[in-house]
């Protein structure tokens, strides 16, 4: 059916490719016939006989002669050729680049169809159309979560209060403790919706050294509380930033309560960050387990499986350094384990 009936706009592609590459074709194989003339010039018109002809010295001489314009002939063809594909395949590789830069943070993009190559641009409309699919289905995942954390935290309000208004001491305070974890898990869900919510808003300049120095010191009294050490340590005492200063407390806050909750009683944090914008936060417990590493910065996902938390934690802090072009990593220690926050791209 036309695309007029169904109300679409017509289809406005690129040029043919074969179009793009059929001149190129031309001339090399006009090159061709010229060299093949030139050759063809060089011959002798003297007529002998067959013998003569197929005479193996005569085979050997008239190749050797002819050896270095065949050569010269070869390489001017290769020449042509890759001078063909390459102008040719150009757009290709453009809409490649442009394919391999679309992520998390630019999941709005689309490839260009009105510049793709006619042969392609129906497979270029159709992975746009797959984007659009994934990048509908993300955003209902997203609001999802968003939503439900929102419509949670006042019940749980509620509940809370009323839970703890008819228990005993004793029980009141294991109750508290199931409030709080359940606290937790809806401002995890929030700061997830909150990281995945698209690009960066609302960015602005700030030094991560005093951020990071801040964070420690409100999560001092927590770390110890618990019966571990924290500990930080800077080579510089400014370095300015672009970003989210609230996402990135976040994602530190995040990381040391990590460190509290998957380390034994008497294990010593610190927070580190170097002059290139590197933060790691590294403690000398007993490390995260390899068979939990590939899975590490997923959602629900927890080195260990009767361990406390619900695994989003470093999901959240990956899609902070995310929408910060940074990344996070589990960086190789002989002991304990070490987190590291690359803000790198923005120093």
């Amino acid at each position: 059916m036309p695309r007029a009936l169904l109300g679409l706009p017509p289809r406005r592609w690129g040029r043919s490719l074969l179009w793009m590459l059929f001149p190129s074709v031309v001339l090399v194989v006009a090159w061709g016939f010229v060299v093949a003339e030139l050759l063809g010039r060089n011959q002798e018109t003297v007529t002998l006989p067959v013998i003569a002809r197929l005479n193996p010295m005569r085979l050997v001489i008239e190749a050797s002669e002819r050896l270095p314009m065949i050569l010269v002939f070869i390489a001017l063809m290769m020449v042509a050729i890759y001078a063909t594909l390459h102008v040719g395949l150009r757009p290709l590789r453009r809409l490649s680049l442009l394919a391999a830069d679309i992520g998390p943070a630019t999941i709005h993009a689309r490839l260009p169809v009105a510049s793709a190559p006619r042969e392609v641009a129906p497979l270029v409309e159709a992975f746009n159309a797959t984007l659009d699919r994934l990048e509908a289905g993300w955003r209902a995942q997203r609001d999802f979560s968003a939503n439900a954390a929102h419509e949670l935290r006042t019940p749980l309000a509620i509940l809370r209060a009323q839970v703890e208004s008819l228990l005993e001491p004793d029980e009141r305070r294991a109750a508290s403790e199931e409030f709080e974890r359940l606290g937790r898990l809806v401002a995890q869900l929030l700061a997830l919706a909150e990281a995945e919510s698209g690009a960066l808003a609302q960015t602005h300049s700030f030094d991560l050294v005093a951020l990071a120095r801040d964070v420690t010191s409100d999560m001092a009294s927590f770390v110890l509380s618990s019966g571990r050490t924290v500990g930080f340590d800077n080579v510089i005492e400014r370095l300015m930033i672009e970003g989210q200063p609230d996402l990135v407390e976040t994602a530190l806050r995040n990381l040391l309560e990590n460190a509290v909750r998957h380390t034994p009683s008497g294990v010593e944090i610190l927070v580190t960050i170097d002059a290139d914008g590197l933060v790691c936060v590294s403690d000398d417990g007993p490390g995260v387990p390899a068979e939990a590493r590939a899975r590490l910065f997923e959602r629900f996902s927890r080195g260990d499986p009767q361990g406390p938390g619900a695994g989003l934690g470093l999901s959240i802090v990956r899609q902070i350094m995310e929408r910060h072009g940074g990344r996070v990593r589990l960086a190789p220690l002989a002991r304990g384990a070490c987190f590291e926050l690359d803000f790198r791209r923005w120093t």
